[in-house]
């Protein structure tokens, strides 16, 4: 019996490909970059395996050939699929839930510890032959053992992130649509406006979905809100805009950290003026478990 036919639109991890490849009459590509014109390689394949930034539009979806029955995604996400479109055509559509919530808190905290401690700059000054030595008020960073930490989107997530914080000593505070169980709030501080959430923070990462009610949710006055010396984190794995105003938030003197999502493109020029403050960057991440070390600290 014939194997299905699934074509890939990215290169994939060696195991992945090397599983589809033995699975599925498998169509790979040697591309890191989205597939020029699906249309051209789909004929005759029965399913789909995308990625955030292949976009998958209703123009795309309605030209598809009927025999595509499935279309999947290597991420959380599927904003970049349009799934009224797919169900029009009876096209499932998959996606891989909850994988990459121990990832993408981990990248939160590593952020966070590295804008605090100003970890880019030292780099920098390794890597540029310019570090002289120590000296008593180089680099003098923020402490976070003993601070509170504000997390906006109390979801897998930030959930993730708040276990692993209270292991160095942070108090959580956190800003949902709602109050937890006391199950899943593990003594975390529950506040239900703006202000007295934000005036806890001493440290605050942003872990809701973007878009809609989010969108530039941290804008001038609620960063005024914050604890005076305190800094931000911006971390998600799902699809939708960044919660935080990038203007804004560069020109505060807070201490900041960004795990690069999807800026607007108008904003990216702006991400080289980060590197002038104690600042850390980082690239999307798509692997969790025991995947090889991916991410490159961007500052």
């Amino acid at each position: 019996m014939a194997k299905p036919v699934l074509l890939v639109t990215r290169r994939l991890p060696p195991d992945v490909e090397a599983r589809a490849a033995a699975e599925f009459d498998a169509r790979l590509s040697t591309s890191d970059l989205p597939m020029p014109d699906v249309l051209a390689q789909v004929s005759g394949a029965d399913a789909i395996l995308t990625c955030p930034g292949d976009n998958f539009d209703a123009a795309l979806i309605t030209a598809l050939p009927p025999s595509v029955k499935v279309i999947a995604t290597f991420s959380v996400g599927f904003d970049h699929i349009d799934v009224a479109a797919a169900s029009a055509r009876a096209i499932a559509v998959c996606n891989t839930p909850d994988v990459l919530s121990v990832t993408t808190a981990e990248t939160a905290l590593l952020l966070i510890l590295a804008a605090a401690r100003r970890a880019g700059e030292g780099e920098r000054l390794v890597r540029a032959g310019r570090w002289q030595g120590w000296a008593p008020t180089q680099l003098l960073g923020v402490g976070v053992v003993g601070r509170r930490l504000g997390i906006f989107g109390m979801g897998r997530i930030g959930r993730e992130l708040a276990r692993m914080a209270r292991g160095i000593g942070m108090t959580i505070h956190y800003r949902d649509v709602a109050r937890l169980s006391p199950a899943l709030e593990d003594d975390a501080i529950f506040h239900d406006d703006d202000a007295s959430f934000l005036g806890a923070c001493d440290v605050l990462s942003l872990n809701a979905p973007g878009g809609g009610e989010t969108y530039h949710w941290l804008n001038a006055e609620r960063i005024a809100l914050l604890r005076r010396g305190g800094g931000e984190c911006r971390t998600r794995h799902a699809g939708g805009r960044c919660s935080a105003h990038r203007g804004v938030a560069e020109r505060s003197s807070r201490f900041c950290g960004s795990r690069r999502v999807r800026w607007r493109a108008e904003a990216e020029p702006r991400l080289s003026r980060i590197g002038e403050r104690c600042a850390a960057a980082a690239p999307r991440q798509r692997h969790g478990g025991d995947a090889r070390l991916n991410g490159v600290s961007r500052t």
